[in-house]
């Protein structure tokens, strides 16, 4: 399953709110909105850059932006919120707030907008991890059913972690999907994400980036491939966040590490000229 990231621009003109899917909205433009929900009054909303809006499924409105505004939308599927409620044949329903102050809600959305800005060069496998989270956050604070998230005990058994591992490696080059590391393992999404982070101390975007830079370190020991074979080798889109990446994980360039690695593998080699 794919999760669902627009980029949206209001125009200055009036215009009709017809949600049929539940979401979250991250203002990137200062601006304000005349807006009118199922009949109720008019209220303006002033927003500034990274206002966050929280927008449930099937709410009609009305709506007139002042001037043209950029906002950042992040669709939430059933499937997630289902799962972060641990209610899988219940339809969860999310409270609707034009505006919203929540500090962990505006840092995934954040974070989802620089990744957007990069062309999302870390897959489908980091807006998954966004998706659970944001869930997370919505069902158990906002949500109009007050379902309590079920506790998980415990983490993955050894041969569910063990069966993991051995995926991500044998798939290291691909574009890892967090419901695909699931499946490995017979539970759902969100107990998955939950309880790998249990067993292996980070979450599964975090195991799986440090996997790639684990990898790409023995790839740039073999003098016959370039920087950006190195990259798409070990599952990196572009030779870019393949750099930035490793350098935040390693201090240092892949280029950098390379000649440090080779040089000392010259010294210590017993064939090397006295």
């Amino acid at each position: 399953m794919s999760s669902r990231v627009d980029l949206i621009s209001l125009s200055p003109k009036p215009f009709r709110l017809v949600h049929e899917s539940q979401f979250v909205v991250m203002m990137l433009q200062s601006g304000a909105m005349d807006l009118s929900i199922d009949g109720g009054p008019t209220e303006r909303l002033e927003y500034v850059a990274g206002d966050i809006a929280l927008c449930r499924r099937h709410v009609v409105g009305l709506a007139q932006s002042g001037e043209q505004m950029k906002k950042l939308r992040f669709e939430l599927s059933d499937l997630h919120l289902n799962e972060a409620a641990s209610e899988a044949n219940r339809e969860i329903e999310l409270q609707s707030i034009p505006k919203l102050k929540d500090s962990r809600i505006k840092a995934l959305m954040t974070a989802v907008n620089i990744e957007r800005a990069s062309g999302f060069p870390s897959g489908q496998l980091f807006l998954q991890s966004m998706e659970v989270a944001l869930a997370a956050v919505l069902v158990q604070t906002y949500s109009l059913s007050k379902t309590a998230t079920r506790r998980i005990k415990g983490g993955l058994s050894d041969v569910g972690r063990r069966n993991v591992i051995d995926f991500v490696r044998a798939s290291i080059s691909e574009d890892i999907s967090l419901a695909d590391m699931a499946a490995v393992t017979g539970l759902s999404v969100a107990h998955f994400s939950h309880m790998f982070r249990k067993s292996v101390g980070k979450s599964p975007h975090q195991y799986v980036l440090q996997q790639r830079v684990q990898y790409a370190k023995e790839l740039l020991l073999s003098l016959n491939l370039r920087m950006i074979d190195v990259a798409v080798a070990s599952g990196f889109k572009t030779q870019q966040h393949f750099a930035r990446i490793f350098r935040k994980m390693c201090g240092l360039s892949p280029t950098e590490y390379q000649r440090i690695k080779l040089s000392k593998r010259l010294r210590d080699s017993p064939f090397r000229e006295a």
